[in-house]
């Protein structure tokens, strides 16, 4: 069984509640500062910025940091709750489609996933389905309506999806919950749901993710290119990544331009990057971890989103160069003008909900391409 390291002191009570005061003193202290830097212009981090992102982002990057400091993992259901008939339960393939990487002592489990718009009913041969696998460091987040709604509703009525189905995959966290392959095994339980189980074509499936999502939906490419004629999983039409996390070890951002600009503590990527990783002692150069440095060859059309403002700007266009290298691979990298790290989902709350709606319009226009 994988192992890693225990809880933080931080994540007992009643330590985690003397801490959650504490730092909330410190934002009290703050709040002054962010409300005169977001009111002047020529305070904001970047000029191109609203009052809303500017005080939006520093609020954004304490709640972080409060949460993953404790680091307690967000705790994931299998109840139907608000979605209802929106939210469906998803049973593992047989073992033995979980070969190579996903081959582990970590084993498929049930699993969960939300339906956007609505529950689809009928024939779905003929509608587009968008697979999205949800960011949060694979350490919070279940794409439920809460997280994705806003997501969904961009690639609906934007990106020209009929469907999303959004996957809830088991979180990792300290002592060992869920490491690798538990996420991955879940995308690919997801996606031969969708294939196999609904008989929707794979040509009518595109496969997104954002951040965290994104790093699984690069991986899940990897293994259909891998393993997929072996065991007869066809490649989707196309993929939508949305600032994904290609190097999840690379989390040292003393020098990136953006690190004053972007709402992501370094605590929350160290907290996912290693409890997701467990035991693994090769994961900073795991071809299905660390996506940077691990070009593949990919029949699959790939469309990049990275925001300019934002701190995996540069990984993401170093990985975007690698694979545009390899011969017959389609890569376009779409640069989201003085945005922060993925729009697409947090973009209601943090102010970037229009600039977040045209990354789904240039999706959509990639789409009918392919």
């Amino acid at each position: 069984m994988a192992t890693s390291a225990p809880r933080p002191l931080l994540s007992y009570r009643p330590l985690n509640l003397v801490f959650k005061l504490a730092y909330v003193g410190t934002i009290v202290i703050r709040l002054p500062i962010w409300i005169i830097s977001a009111a002047i212009p020529f305070l904001r981090p970047h000029p191109k910025w609203t009052a809303k992102q500017t005080f939006m982002t520093r609020v954004a990057y304490a709640v972080l940091d409060i949460d993953s400091r404790i680091g307690i993992t967000e705790q994931l259901s299998l109840e139907k709750q608000k979605e209802g008939d929106r939210f469906q339960v998803i049973k593992p393939s047989p073992e033995d489609v979980y070969k190579g990487p996903l081959a582990s002592d970590i084993k498929p489990d049930v699993i969960g996933g939300t339906w956007f718009p609505k529950a689809p009913g009928g024939d779905l041969a003929s509608k587009l389905v968008m697979f999205h696998c949800h960011g949060g460091a694979f350490v919070q987040g279940n794409g439920r309506t809460d997280q994705c709604g806003f997501l969904a509703d961009t690639m609906v009525t934007q990106g020209g999806a009929d469907f999303v189905f959004s996957v809830q995959y088991r979180l990792s966290g300290y002592s060992g919950l869920n490491p690798f392959p538990a996420a991955l095994q879940d995308a690919l339980t997801a996606y031969l749901f969708l294939i196999n189980d609904l008989k929707i074509p794979a040509s009518q499936i595109v496969v997104s993710g954002d951040s965290a999502g994104g790093n699984l939906v690069i991986a899940l490419l990897r293994y259909i290119q891998e393993f997929g004629v072996q065991l007869n999983i066809p490649p989707p039409s196309c993929a939508a990544l949305l600032s994904p996390w290609v190097a999840p070890f690379d989390y040292d951002f003393t020098g990136n331009p953006n690190r004053a600009k972007d709402f992501l503590p370094a605590s929350f990527l160290v907290w996912g990057a290693h409890t997701y990783a467990g035991h693994m002692p090769n994961a900073m150069s795991h071809p299905y971890i660390t996506a940077l440095g691990n070009s593949f060859a990919t029949t699959v059309p790939i469309f990049i989103n990275t925001g300019t403002a934002e701190l995996f700007f540069d990984a993401n266009v170093r990985w975007a160069d690698e694979m545009k290298r390899i011969t017959n691979n389609v890569v376009e990298l779409h640069y989201e003008d003085a945005a922060v790290h993925d729009t697409s989902l947090a973009g209601q709350l943090l102010g970037f909900d229009k600039s977040a709606r045209s990354v789904a319009e240039r999706i959509g226009a990639f789409i009918r391409q392919y």
